[in-house]
């Protein structure tokens, strides 16, 4: 449950963009499989987190260690930031869940923030207001190595990292567990497992 999720997470707030101690980020999805060890990462780096979360999932998402639990049906994200960050931004956004979250990135970001996307860019960005703050983007699709897991693996042993199993299901019922994730709504938090053996 933590070697693709932890990987990508590592990928995004550590190599990519470079999150230190006494920053701020902005995780979108912050009760999903990558989200929710994103959070837990930026603590144990030293940064204030920020998520965007449904209301279900807003005390999980602050179990995990978030500083500020965004209910993004109730409260648009970008007002609440620019609150509870008296107007600056965050130094790093975190993008989940694409769509308007990567186009409206920008407007929760710092001057020089760095804005990291582990999705499919499904249509052209238009990046001005991004160019305005000096910010830089970064797209991440993971690849494995030993190093990150051996830091993973450290953070899990000084119990700084805790992964989420959401659901296990039986190797045959792989078509149900994808077809779970597909959903809107789907009342998964973390990861799915797949039980190979009985």
């Amino acid at each position: 449950s933590l070697t693709l999720v932890g990987g990508t997470a590592w990928e995004a707030l550590v190599v990519r963009a470079g999150l230190r101690v006494g920053e701020s980020i902005l995780v979108h999805g912050g009760a999903g499989g990558v989200g929710h060890v994103a959070i837990q990462l930026a603590k144990a780096v030293g940064a204030r987190v920020f998520t965007t979360v449904r209301d279900s999932n807003v005390d999980f998402a602050r179990s995990l260690g978030a500083d500020v639990a965004i209910d993004y049906e109730k409260e648009d994200y970008v007002e609440a930031i620019l609150r509870e960050t008296g107007g600056r931004g965050v130094d790093v956004v975190f993008d989940t869940i694409g769509g308007n979250t990567l186009a409206r990135s920008p407007d929760v970001l710092a001057q020089l923030g760095r804005v990291v996307s582990i999705v499919d860019i499904a249509q052209p960005q238009n990046l001005i207001q991004a160019w305005g703050k000096n910010a830089s983007y970064h797209f991440v699709f993971t690849r494995q190595n030993r190093g990150k897991l051996d830091e993973l693996s450290a953070l899990v042993a000084r119990g700084q990292l805790r992964p989420h199993v959401g659901a296990v299901y039986p190797l045959a019922d792989i078509p149900a567990a994808h077809a779970r994730l597909e959903s809107a709504n789907n009342g998964l938090r973390g990861k799915i497992a797949i039980a190979v053996a009985d």
